[in-house]
């Protein structure tokens, strides 16, 4: 045992002495020993209830400070993760309206680009079936050959004739377009407002549909261009026959150059803000079509073809001429072809079989009528293969060459008629062969 504990334990033993507690009761005295390790046990006891009571009355004390300090952190944390929350949601809410705002600009734009495709879609696929109906009577008509079977040497002469020069070299023109179109788009972009995070993409969105607008002008306007050369080059066509086009022609029933006015609101491109000077060019476009159709409608009736698609001789032609019987001088209102006995006489153009028989000094006769006052007429015929009433498309067969009635020899007699009135044959067949073959 160490010196130490030695002295401790008589210092406890000076302390805690051993005593005697006295007790009387009825006259008798009683007395309790209490030893030193029970009064140190005691003092313990004690000791321990009093630290119990301390520490019992400063949490008493102190529990609501410590409460309330508590939940002054807590509340420091809630604020905290608030904010944190409203910065996620203020984050969210700019991503959602920077998606919305690109949203409606792209479906905005989309939709003028699509009404713009549709209107241009629409007209190009109307010009090409003109251009391919226009190519079908070609071809039809180049078989043919000219008025002695012949096949031309200078390509489309009269085609060049009377196509007059662009006034302005097309290069320039689609110059001055292009510059339109980008002025067009950029006025367009810089009404748009766009600001803020969205403005970098909704202007890249904007470029790249400004660059489709002026693409769809120029192609618009090439439309426009190549229907007018047309026209004006189908117009020749028929004033070659010495007919004025203005005469088979019926004008559109609209043919105003600006937006239609009047009426309640509905807007032809199905959105709004769609580009009004575009679809203005549209219905310029659209114009011009509809005209070239009217045209092209007149054309493939004209009896533009011979009515004999195989090796023949020119053998008489129209106006006054030496009768071949009587020698005397007459007048003669159509033209004659020398072919093989019993060659296909075909229809010089699309019609309907007005005639089918006999006439006089004729023989045997089929006159068509092709529609907007023409009719025409092949006469001296050994077979007729027709009736009346049936309809009849370019070069389907009529009939066969003969010698009936009034005739020298086999051979057809071939008339086209304009309003009652007997034109040059021959003109016609000129015009369709120069025109049309390339």
């Amino acid at each position: 045992m160490s010196r130490r504990t030695s002295k401790f334990r008589r210092f406890l033993s000076r302390l805690f002495k051993e005593r005697q507690i006295y007790h009387r009761s009825d006259g008798v005295v009683h007395f309790i020993s209490m030893s030193s390790k029970t009064q140190v046990a005691l003092a313990i006891v004690v000791g321990a209830a009093l630290l119990w009571v301390a520490y019992a009355s400063v949490n008493v004390v102190f529990k609501e400070q410590i409460i309330v300090a508590k939940e002054q952190d807590f509340l420091v944390m809630q604020t905290n993760l608030s904010k944190r929350l409203h910065d996620a949601q203020k984050a969210y809410d700019d991503v959602n309206w920077l998606n919305h705002t690109i949203e409606n600009e792209f479906n905005e734009t989309m939709d003028d680009v699509w009404a713009r495709h549709n209107v241009l879609k629409n007209m190009v696929e109307r010009k090409a079936a003109i251009d391919d109906s226009l190519a079908a009577q070609a071809i039809g008509l180049s078989a043919a050959g000219g008025p002695s079977g012949q096949k031309p040497t200078n390509g489309n002469r009269l085609m060049i004739d009377i196509s007059p020069g662009e006034p302005t070299p097309r290069q320039s023109r689609q110059s001055v377009l292009r510059k339109e179109a980008a002025e067009e788009a950029a006025r367009r972009r810089s009404q748009s407002g766009d600001d803020g995070i969205a403005e970098e993409a909704v202007e890249a969105m904007e470029k790249a549909a400004a660059q489709l607008y002026t693409e769809q002008m120029l192609l618009l306007a090439a439309v426009e261009e190549k229907a007018n050369a047309e026209i004006e080059k189908l117009r020749g066509v028929i004033y070659s026959t010495g007919v004025s086009p203005d005469s088979l022609i019926t004008p559109a029933k609209i043919s105003n150059v600006a937006l239609a006015q009047g009426g309640p609101f509905i807007d032809a491109a199905g959105v709004g803000g769609a580009s009004e000077k575009f679809f203005r060019g549209a219905n310029r476009a659209a114009n011009a079509v509809d005209e070239l159709a009217a045209i092209q409608a007149v054309i493939s009736h004209l009896p533009l073809s011979s009515p004999l698609t195989v090796t023949r001789r020119f053998t008489s032609g129209f106006g006054i001429r030496r009768d071949p019987i009587t020698g005397r001088h007459a007048s003669h209102y159509g033209i004659d072809f020398a072919a093989p006995w019993a060659s296909p006489v075909t229809a010089t153009g699309a019609g309907v079989v007005k005639f089918a028989g006999t006439r006089t000094g004729f023989g045997r006769t089929v006159e068509i009528d092709h529609g907007n006052g023409f009719f025409t007429r092949y006469a001296h015929l050994s077979r007729i293969s027709v009736k009346r009433g049936q309809r009849v498309n370019l070069h389907a067969k009529v009939g066969e060459l003969g010698s009936s009635g009034r005739v020298t020899g086999p051979h057809v007699h071939y008339e086209v008629h304009y309003r009652n009135r007997p034109l040059n044959p021959r003109r016609f067949i000129e015009a369709g062969r120069y025109v049309f073959e390339s």
